[in-house]
């Protein structure tokens, strides 16, 4: 069965998340974190074929998660309302936010609405394309092509909305503060939108050093982000704090709860390392699954997608190349059914002749001796229907032949055709003759060959010649 692999490539680990079905909805069976620093992108590439063959995954949908410090994102208030002149402005705003080219960029966009002066508000988020082009590059190596890109930010919203959804009311803001091992992913939601992120350069690494310095140093982070939100966006305070992420969050929780003033709402590791270890393996509790476990269970239209041309171009060959072999593969199926089926009927034809030709031996065997006389009574009756011939001509001239009439010779040919020669006294006794045998049922096409006067014995005589054609 093919899973749908979840994957996040970040600056200290490699995550990857493996998603089966199991009864009738797609659910999380396997995950793998590893560590990558100091290694080179083939070591990274040999790090995904050992994940691989560890969770012994079939990859079917690939996507991939894109770590939110490595994203640029910004909160715009477009005068607009035309979807067409909105893209103009995101697009000359782009290449003023970021220090890169135009053509070294890919971003993506979501509407959040209007404001109160009617403005179109859009969640902007930027991302260098080489870092793309490298994470591609990376998995293609170990047989993983990319389907869809996403931030990361976006994956560990739905993943509370899914699964916190009766906590999570349609007219309140929350604030979610998933932490990692490098970084912290701060996030302003609604039931129906995420609103806003910033990422915080304090993960479980460097809180753990700095020990209650890095807590103090995190909370006005959190704090700051609070008051940007506030200022640029809406002046409406979150009614609770979501945690998620690293194990370090349970720490944290009483802390940020007194200090923000609101209360805490822990959420589940998506793939907790009891599970884990029962397969002969652990994972580091540092490391934030959320993101990465929501994009390999489901793909929305919720989230900011990147879009690199090239991976788009590949990613329809592909399609391309499986639809070509989809068909490919029922032309030869259908092809084979039908030579099966025409094969099949030879055989049968050829089956059947054999046994008639073994059925018509015994016949032929068993009458064998019948044949044997038959063809004796066929020679018998040719034998006697050739002495009958003549028999019957001489017959029935005898009996129709007149007295005026002197016959010296008959002649009868393989053909049945009979020639009478005789005289007569006078010509019209010929013709008489020749009356009478038209008159007799076996005698057919009668014709007088010849007539000629002949004197015999000092008498003038007519010799004549007359065929007919006996017809038993």
């Amino acid at each position: 069965m093919r899973a749908n692999i979840g994957i996040e490539i970040c600056e200290q680990h490699i995550k990857m998340t493996v998603a089966t079905l199991q009864g009738a909805h797609l659910k999380l069976s396997d995950v793998v974190v590893e560590p990558t620093l100091s290694l080179t992108d083939d070591q990274i590439t040999g790090k995904f074929s050992d994940a691989l063959k560890a969770t012994k995954a079939r990859p079917g949908s690939v996507a991939l998660s894109l770590p939110r410090n490595l994203i640029t994102v910004r909160n715009l208030h477009l005068p607009s309302q035309d979807k067409k002149e909105i893209a103009q402005m995101i697009d000359l705003n782009v290449a003023r936010i970021v220090p890169y080219k135009r053509e070294e960029i890919t971003f993506g966009s979501r509407f959040l609405g209007t404001d109160e002066m009617g403005y179109t508000k859009v969640i902007l988020a930027i991302v260098n394309s080489n870092v793309i082009r490298r994470h591609s590059k990376i998995l293609e190596k170990a047989g993983l092509l990319i389907d869809g890109i996403s931030l990361s930010s976006y994956g560990i919203w739905e993943w509370v909305i899914s699964n916190h959804r009766s906590e999570i009311s349609q007219a309140d803001l929350y604030l979610l503060l998933d932490i990692d091992y490098t970084y912290a992913d701060f996030i302003i939601f609604s039931y129906n939108n995420l609103l806003f992120t910033r990422s915080i350069n304090m993960g479980v690494n460097s809180i753990r050093e700095a020990g209650d310095i890095g807590i103090t140093k995190l909370l006005g982070e959190v704090k700051q982000s609070l008051i940007t939100f506030y200022n640029e966006e809406i002046n409406k305070k979150p009614i609770a704090v979501f945690l998620s992420g690293a194990a370090i969050k349970s720490e944290l929780s009483s802390v940020i709860e007194t200090e923000l003033g609101m209360p805490i709402k822990i959420v589940a590791n998506p793939y907790p390392p009891e599970t884990i270890k029962a397969k002969g393996r652990t994972i580091t509790p540092d490391v934030s699954l959320t993101g990465v476990s929501a994009i390999a269970l489901r793909d929305t239209e919720h989230r900011i997608h990147f879009i690199l041309p090239e991976i788009q171009i590949r990613k329809a060959l592909r399609e391309q190349v499986r639809g070509l072999i989809i068909l490919g593969s029922l032309f030869i199926y259908f092809f084979t059914l039908v030579l099966a089926i025409f094969l099949g009927r030879i055989s049968n034809l050829q089956n059947y002749l054999n046994r008639l030709t073994e059925d018509s031996g015994v016949i032929e065997k068993d009458m064998s001796d019948l044949l044997t006389k038959l063809n004796k009574i066929d020679v018998i009756k040719t034998y006697l229907g050739l002495r009958r011939i003549p028999l019957v001509v001489f017959s029935e001239l005898q009996k129709d032949m007149p007295g005026e009439i002197t016959v010296t010779g008959i002649s009868i040919d393989d053909q049945d055709r009979v020639t009478v020669r005789g005289q007569s006294v006078q010509l019209s006794d010929v013709f008489k003759f020749v009356n009478t045998l038209e008159k007799v049922k076996h005698f057919k096409e009668i014709q007088t060959k010849s007539t000629r006067k002949k004197k015999v014995k000092e008498k003038d005589m007519t010799e004549f010649e007359i065929t007919f054609l006996f017809n038993a």
